[in-house]
Order: C-alpha cells, then structure tokens, then sequence
C-alpha cells in the first residue's frame, strides 16, 4: 500500500488530500502535528482519497492502518501500514525539495515524473538542458519535427518540446515549480563569432571556454547579451509555461577582462544579472547557480527565490555542506539554501552510497537546507551533467522516501527561523546546559567515529540533532558509508530552566518516524533520558513541561 499526497506542496486555501493506492479494505488514516494528533479518517474499502479540507501552515504527518489493526493509530506496535508526509506552505520554497527532469524523448510518459514529485515532495523541479541551444532556448523556424517538434540539442541528444510541455504541465499538476535551465553566458561554436566581440577572455587573449570547443563565455553585463538573453527567457516562458528558470554559471572566471582589455569582476556581475531578469522577465522565479559558493555573498537574498549552491572540493566533508548552509542562512536569513552535491558514491555500492546519502540529507535538513539530488521517476545525480544520471533499487528509493517524509514532517522545527545554533555555547566543554553521554565520542564538528550532536534553541523550545558517525572511517560527504548499525546507551542531561521538567520527544527517518514521548528523571539540576537506539539521524524536542 501506498500513501501519495495529491500535491507536493499544498497553499493556503488548498484543499489538503492524500490518496490511497493497494489497500485492500478498510482504513483509518491519521493526521499529526508534531507530537499532536489532530484528524483522523475513516476510509472504506475501495475509497482511494482521503480528503483533510483545509489546514494552518506547517508540516504533517500522515499515517494508515488497517481497520483489523485496532484504534491505535499512533501504532507504537508497528502496525502503521504506510506512512507519508505533507506541508502547507505560503511560500513552497521557504522548504525547498528540488528535483530534476532530463529526459525529453519524443512520446515519454509523464506519469513518472508526477508520481515521485509527489511521493519525495519535491516542490521545485530543474529542467536540465531542454533548450535547442544555450545562447537560443527555442528551435528556430524548420529546426525541429513536428509532430511532437523534436531536434537535436547541442550534444546531439533527441529533445521533444512537446515532451518538455506534458512535463511542465505534469510537474505543475503534481503541486510543483517547473525551472527551465539557462546558461547565463554561454554561446556555442554557431554563435560565437556573433557574440565574439563581448566575450570574455584571459590575460594572454584566449577566450575564457567550457570545454576546449562546447561553449565559450560572454560578458554578462554586456548590455547587447542582457538584451538578448532575457529576450530568450521571456519567449522561454510565454511558449513552454516555466514558473521560474534555473540560471547557470561554471565557477570560473572569477575575474577576466573584456575584448577591450577592461576588467570584469564575476561576483560584481552576476547580481546585476539577476537583478536585470528579475525586472524584465516579470513574475518568473530565479535560481541563481553558486558554483562552490562563488559568489554567495553578492548573489544570496532577493530577488532570487533560493539560495542554491553547487558542491565541489574543497568542501569534502559533512561538517562542510553544514556550514554552507550555515553561511547561507546568514546572508540571506529569508531564503532558504539548496545544495547539490552530487553523489557519484552511487556509481559503485549502492547500499553504501545510500547510507551516504542518508547522512548528507540529514546535515542538509538539520541545518536548515534543501538539497537537490534525486528526480525523473526514479533517479539520483551522480555527477553535473544531469542526463548521466544513476536509477535507485527498491531498498534505496524506501531510504530515500522516510528521509524525505521526515524532513517534511518536521519542517517547523528544521525551518524554524527563530532558531538559534547554541552548540558551543551550551553544549561540551565547559558548558553545563546540555551534556551528551555516549559509549562512542560525541562531537559537534562532524567528525567520522563520533556522534555528531547539534542544539538549537527557537520559540518552540530545544531541539537537538544527533547523526551516527560512530562507525565511519572517514566524514566525506561523497563516499560510500557503513549502513548504520543502531547505537544503544545515549543519555541526555538538560539543565532544568523551569519550575516543570520538561517534555522530551524523539523522532527518526527509519524507526520512529511518529514522535514519542520519552520518560525522564531528574539528577541535580538536569533532567535526564535515554534515548532509543540510534539510526543514522535521530531528534529529539526538549519543550516546556506545561506546554
């Protein structure tokens, strides 16, 4: 049986619904805030929509049982039948959950694609490389084949426009944002010469490339090129229906000079890019590519409506998506940071890229980000060129989905803005406030062979974040992991602040997706609990006794 929310974001006003796929009678289906049940539905056999009406902002959890099973829906037993996840959000990406699509072949179903939008709540959806050319998006007069226009992309790919429309179309019937790819300042080797006097080029006079002959850079503050390529994105728009585009840089340069020999600072240029597609290509949302986090500092904030950065070396270990996002958060404390770190651990052992990725997405979502990572309808990014994409078993898309639908369940505590990290200010050392007692090291650095604990305090109380890197011989984002083993004997000490204990709450992707309330007792001035074992990512809400 399957749980699928009719949307993958739900607005204000919608009407919130989540159908029901293979059951095979009776249903009782749950609906939880938090800790708080607060609906619940009976649904009879062959009924496949179980309709919510409308809910307050925030995030939920949604869960089924057969009638069989008894009242409980909570289940502590284990008797939940399927599980899922939805979020009401003004803004669908204050929580961003970017996908990708890159497949455009002539005739493709769509279904796929819509399908795993929903099931991974994928509220934003990047169409990789769909355009006939980079410097001319749409194929010119008698370029492409009707019937379903098909032509020849840049590296001699079949690409349908036709295609590219059902799946915008899908992609926005699913309760998504469809973002066309552009490139800001590419030209290829058929539009060179044309732009050659606004290119960009070294010191020594040859042409800054992608490539020794695919693409060749230009000028983005070119006042011809600016002309041109919001013209491009405006046609882009009115033809396929994009809610937004996807604009692309390579990270380098950062600095070159222009056919009269002047200077051109990147980092000065590209706001001014985005800041001339924002007026002139109105309404359509903007994500700016930060190549490695170049240059985040000038780009982040409005008019862009995410943060989004690409992930290369230097940044190699967990603790460094962490501060990315971090970073990002506070230059832009209103835009939600993406990163797409791409995964190429899947092209070896998928069990150990899997247990990878687990860890990557719970650095991004318990820092306060997004990632783009998986899309079509059953897919994973393995490296930049979206097309060489690698596709899930069974076991990994089940992974996949609990960490999504945790992320999305819990998004009022991992999106908190009110939050403030209190890690090296209450916790370890010669702080007092928190104490985490472990059989294994406990750290806040991110460290391999430790367990990796963060504290953030915001207007619903202390939340803590452990990630399981106890049994790992190295904290390198892209490499395959140990699976975890499940780590027992985890104490947590809170310093009492209250005239009440407080209420402690744990929640996991895998074994406790629900929260449960944990039992405390006092010693000195803390309250102290043990904590179930361990996944690879666990919660735990220290709220206030009264609450």
């Amino acid at each position: 049986m399957e749980l699928l929310p009719t949307r993958a974001t739900f607005a204000p006003g919608d009407e919130v619904a989540v159908e029901v796929r293979g059951a095979g009678g009776a249903l009782t289906l749950a609906l939880w805030h938090l800790d708080a049940q607060i609906a619940r539905i009976e649904l009879a056999a062959g009924d496949s929509l179980a309709r919510f009406g409308n809910l307050p902002a925030g995030g939920y959890g949604v869960e089924a049982v057969a009638a069989s099973a008894g009242d409980d829906a909570a289940d502590p037993a284990g008797r939940v039948a399927a599980r899922t996840a939805l979020d009401v959000l003004p803004d669908p990406l204050a929580r961003p959950r970017y996908g990708f699509v890159s497949d455009y072949a002539p005739g493709r179903d769509v279904a796929g694609v819509a399908d795993q939008a929903r099931r991974l709540h994928l509220n934003a959806v990047q169409f990789y490389d769909w355009m006939y050319r980079h410097a001319r998006l749409l194929p010119p007069a008698g370029a492409a084949k009707e019937p379903d226009r098909t032509f020849g992309d840049a590296l001699g790919r079949e690409v349908s426009l036709g295609s590219v429309q059902r799946l915008v179309d899908a992609v926005h019937g699913a309760g998504s944002l469809a973002f066309g790819y552009a490139a800001v300042y590419a030209v290829g080797r058929e539009a060179w010469p044309e732009w050659r006097d606004h290119g960009l080029f070294h010191p020594d006079g040859r042409p800054w490339t992608l490539g020794q002959d695919f693409l060749w850079n230009v000028d983005p503050t070119s006042e011809p090129w600016l002309r041109h390529f919001t013209a491009e994105l405006r046609a882009s728009r009115e033809s396929v229906g994009f809610a937004g585009f996807h604009l692309d840089q390579y990270g380098a340069p950062k600095r070159a000079l222009r056919a009269d020999g002047s200077r051109v600072d990147l980092a000065a240029a590209f706001p001014a890019l985005v800041g001339r597609v924002a007026a002139e290509v109105p309404g359509a949302r903007i994500i700016f590519n930060n190549v490695n986090d170049f240059p985040t500092w000038s780009t982040a904030g409005p008019p862009q409506a995410a943060t989004y950065i690409e992930v290369w070396p230097p940044h190699t270990r967990l603790a460094h998506l962490g501060g990315l996002v971090a970073r990002a958060r506070a230059l832009a404390p209103g835009t939600a940071p993406i990163l797409a770190a791409y995964l190429s651990a899947y092209e070896g052992d998928e069990a150990a890229a899997s247990a990878a990725e687990r860890l990557a997405l719970a650095t991004a979502w318990s820092h306060g980000g997004g990632a783009l990572l998986h899309g079509e309808a059953d897919a994973v990014l393995t490296e930049a060129y979206y097309v060489r994409h690698a596709r899930l078993g069974a076991a990994s898309l089940d992974a996949t989905r609990r960490s999504y639908d945790f992320a999305v369940r819990y998004g009022d505590l991992l999106f908190d803005a009110s939050a403030i990290d209190v890690t090296r200010t209450e916790l370890g050392g010669v702080n007092q406030e928190i104490r985490v007692e472990a059989p294994v090291d406990v750290g806040s650095d991110g460290d391999a062979g430790t367990l990796w604990v963060r504290a953030l305090r915001g207007a619903r109380g202390l939340v803590l974040h452990l990630i399981d890197l106890s049994g790992q011989d190295d904290d390198r984002w892209d490499a395959g992991k140990r699976p975890p083993a499940g780590l027992s004997g985890v104490h947590v000490h809170v310093q009492r602040d209250g005239p009440r204990p407080p209420r402690f709450l744990f929640a996991d992707p895998d074994a406790s997706p629900a929260m449960r309330a944990l039992p405390s007792r006092p010693e000195g001035e803390h309250d102290v609990v043990e904590l179930p074992r361990l996944g690879a990512w666990a919660l735990l809400w220290v709220t206030d006794g009264g609450a």
